[in-house]
């Protein structure tokens, strides 16, 4: 049975011990990647003791429930090293005991199994839009407890921005009575460009003042707990690579198209940020020398030509406008929103346009089909370069379906090399609207427990440590 949160008595106290020892772990493994010093062989057996628990704990995280002779077999560890860890996660809270499975026919002891105690913790995930704020709160195995959306301005800027999303997070753990000492950690996406070593924005476009700003300085100050920060289209291929349509898959991309347009990149496993970290700005591909100049500076980048705003545009004045700038006697703020309902006037958004094509608004489908093809452009390239198994589509026009992912696959088809093609699917990303903050959930837990993959890991030489710890911080 799973042991549930007691915010008072001796399991509260258990909890709050627990999530104590995952949060100075995790800042250790910090220090420890950023420092990099010189260690003793004293040091380093200590480091090969917290790497062999983190080998043991996976096991039981990914496989269980499993037993300790299994956990071994699996490990590579002696049966004696992982019954005197075993224990240790027993009394840390993050292990329980349940049921026991019959013995061998050769004859033996029954064993118990051990299962992963999700409930230790909680993790927050955050989804910080140009537009809106998503907020997750999940346990420890990423299931969700309770979801917050809203809209957002990032234009105003961090100092605004960041005391709203602090307040939020405050108002949103207090509604579900969950204390900062139960939470091990908050991850948060955002858009733009972002450096590997500093987790500052580079520059992001439509966003003043969040250039080089220290987001988690801020941030940690008033929640006391690890932040962990990416470029949101990394965490939604994070988030769709360990819970949506991407799981098992080593080599993929996923695409957000909303009102910007950024590529997220797994390669062997791991995602892949380039020498700054700056990989995946797909938004930025030239489609047209000649075309709309971009906020980066540049002319007809992907992100102008089929962008949100770009397909509203489209959309509201018609893909093929008249010298009267009018089609089919739409103007520039009138559109069919329903061919059962009324004719919506006013300003639209992506959200509209989107809704218009589906209901079959011919001009709304024509202005997503445009976007379509000019991602596909964008989108060959990628394929015949980097030769991913799967591309997944997501953002706001994402939800046009067919009517976005029908051209990208003609584009894509029509303009790389066969070869590199073939075995490239395109589909829909699963997670919708969350995979950006799970995917944010999913990089805190990874940062308190190593990856998914860190449970075969063979015993290690203690001169042989640093470099497989540094590759978990």
């Amino acid at each position: 049975m799973l042991l549930l949160f007691s915010r008072t008595g001796r399991k509260g106290m258990v909890v709050t011990k627990t999530v104590r020892h995952i949060v100075r772990s995790m800042r250790a493994r910090d220090v420890r990647q950023s420092t990099r010093p010189a260690t003793s062989r004293g040091a380093d057996l200590r480091l090969m003791r917290e790497l062999n628990r983190l080998l043991i704990l996976n096991g039981v995280r990914v496989s269980g429930p499993i037993t300790r002779v299994a956990v071994a077999h699996r490990t590579g560890l002696s049966r004696t090293t992982v019954s005197s860890i075993v224990d240790e996660l027993l009394a840390d809270n993050l292990l329980f005991e349940g049921k026991t499975v019959e013995a061998a026919p050769t004859g033996g002891r029954r064993a118990t199994l051990l299962h992963f105690n999700a409930d230790a913790g909680y993790v927050i995930g955050v989804d910080l839009g140009r537009s809106h704020l998503t907020l997750l709160l999940t346990n420890l195995a990423g299931q969700i407890i309770a979801r917050r959306s809203g809209p957002f301005d990032a234009s105003l800027g961090p100092e605004i921005c960041l005391q709203q999303v602090i307040a939020s997070l405050m108002d949103f753990t207090a509604e579900h009575q969950i204390g900062w000492h139960q939470i091990i950690g908050v991850g948060l996406g955002i858009p733009g460009p972002m450096d590997a070593a500093s987790r500052m924005l580079v520059r992001p476009p439509r966003m003043p003042g969040w250039d080089q700003f220290d987001m988690r300085t801020v941030m940690e100050r008033a929640c006391k707990v690890p932040m962990y920060f990416d470029n949101d289209a990394n965490m939604g291929a994070r988030g769709e690579s360990q819970y949506g349509a991407a799981r098992n898959v080593d080599n993929m991309a996923y695409v957000k198209v909303a009102t910007g347009i950024g590529c997220g990149l797994i390669v062997n496993g791991d995602i892949y940020r380039g020498s700054s970290g700056a990989a995946g700005e797909l938004g930025h591909v030239t489609i047209d020398d000649n075309g709309p100049v971009c906020d980066c500076g540049n002319r007809g980048c992907l992100e102008v030509v089929a962008g949100a705003a770009a397909v509203t545009m489209a959309a509201s004045r018609g893909v093929y406008p008249d010298s009267s700038g009018k089609r089919d006697g739409h103007d520039d703020h009138d559109i069919e929103s329903s061919a059962a309902g009324p004719r919506r006037t006013g300003p639209l958004d992506v959200a509209d346009v989107v809704h218009a094509a589906l209901a079959g608004d011919t001009v709304a489908q024509e202005a997503i089909e445009r976007a379509g093809y000019h991602i596909g452009i964008a989108l060959a390239g990628l394929v015949n370069i980097f030769n991913p198994s799967l591309i997944l589509l997501d953002g706001s026009m994402a939800r046009a379906g067919e009517f976005l992912l029908g051209p990208i696959r003609q584009g894509i088809a029509r303009r790389s090399l066969a070869a590199s093609s073939a075995a490239t699917r395109i589909e829909m990303a699963q997670l919708g609207d969350n995979a950006i903050a799970l995917g944010a959930v999913a990089t805190v837990i990874e940062a308190a427990f190593g990856p998914p993959s860190l449970t075969t890991m063979p015993a290690l030489a203690a001169g042989d440590f640093l470099a497989a710890a540094e590759g978990i911080s």
